[in-house]
């Protein structure tokens, strides 16, 4: 039996699973479109008479997404960029620098993975309202980057690992420094380990509703999840704006994992098998 012969049973298996999954996705989307007497309907799945792109329009102009999308980019690059800088060294650190107190200094980091942020919610708190960071998105930034760290290192060390020490050595005669040797050898070899990364990062601070929820507390400075649940309150009536403010929350982060999703897969399963 060939392969591709051999998939057909699971992919069967699996279909049923995939409807049940996608089915309020689509139910929200064609909602998204339909009038309020349309939402009304026996059939939920109903195509609309006539698209309505209105809805998308009222919601953005009516909900005020123009300034929460742009307060979740700002949130999200930031995140992003920082967890770079962070877990990439320390992941090569950690994995091809030898030093006092290195494995002990890894489980540390693992056991961060256990605790759960909620768990130290108070001090957190306490330490941006000393450092002045409430309330902004400087803040939440470094709280989320912060929560993000433990599994940035697992990652980049796992992938690191598998990295020949010959490179390095080979670069070390050529006179280039620690610095060089990350940003020059192995951040170009480690390209879906990086993509993981940033996939990663980029879907847990742009779908993060708890953190915050905690952090930052005016409109202005408010991210999507927040000021959906805001919008959707405000008109708990009005169902055709609140699908349509859904849809535009979620199908940006969805769009990203589409594209990046071949690159996503192969940076965990290569770090996997090499760590």
């Amino acid at each position: 039996m060939s392969m591709r012969n051999r998939e057909w049973p699971a992919a069967l298996a699996l279909t049923p699973v995939l409807i049940l999954i996608l089915a309020p996705f689509v139910w929200l989307l064609i909602s998204s479109f339909k009038t309020e007497a349309e939402i009304g309907q026996a059939d939920p799945f109903t195509w609309p008479a006539d698209l309505m792109w209105r809805n998308y329009l009222d919601a953005w102009q009516i909900g005020g997404f123009g300034d929460l999308v742009g307060n979740s980019l700002i949130n999200l690059v930031g995140v992003v960029i920082l967890s770079l800088l962070t877990c990439a060294p320390a992941g090569y650190a950690l994995a091809k620098i030898r030093f006092p107190g290195r494995e002990w200094l890894f489980y540390a980091f693992i056991l961060g993975l256990t605790v759960p942020v909620q768990a130290i919610v108070i001090p957190l708190y306490q330490v941006l309202f000393g450092l002045d960071l409430v309330n902004t998105l400087t803040g939440i930034v470094l709280v989320q980057v912060s929560n993000g760290i433990p599994f940035g290192i697992f990652l980049m060390r796992s992938f690191f690992i598998g990295v020949p020490d010959e490179l390095i050595e080979a670069a070390t005669i050529d006179g280039a420094s620690h610095v060089q040797i990350l940003t020059k050898v192995f951040l170009p070899i480690s390209t879906p380990a990086v993509q993981a990364l940033v996939i990663i990062s980029a879907l847990s601070t742009w779908n993060d509703f708890f953190l915050p929820l905690i952090v930052l507390i005016s409109p202005e400075v408010q991210t999507l999840p927040l000021g959906l649940v805001r919008f959707a309150s405000t008109y708990a009536s009005d169902y055709r704006l609140v699908f349509s403010g859904t849809v535009i929350s979620f199908l940006p982060i969805i769009l990203l994992y589409i594209l990046m999703q071949r690159r996503f897969t192969e940076g965990l399963t290569q770090g996997a098998i090499k760590g």
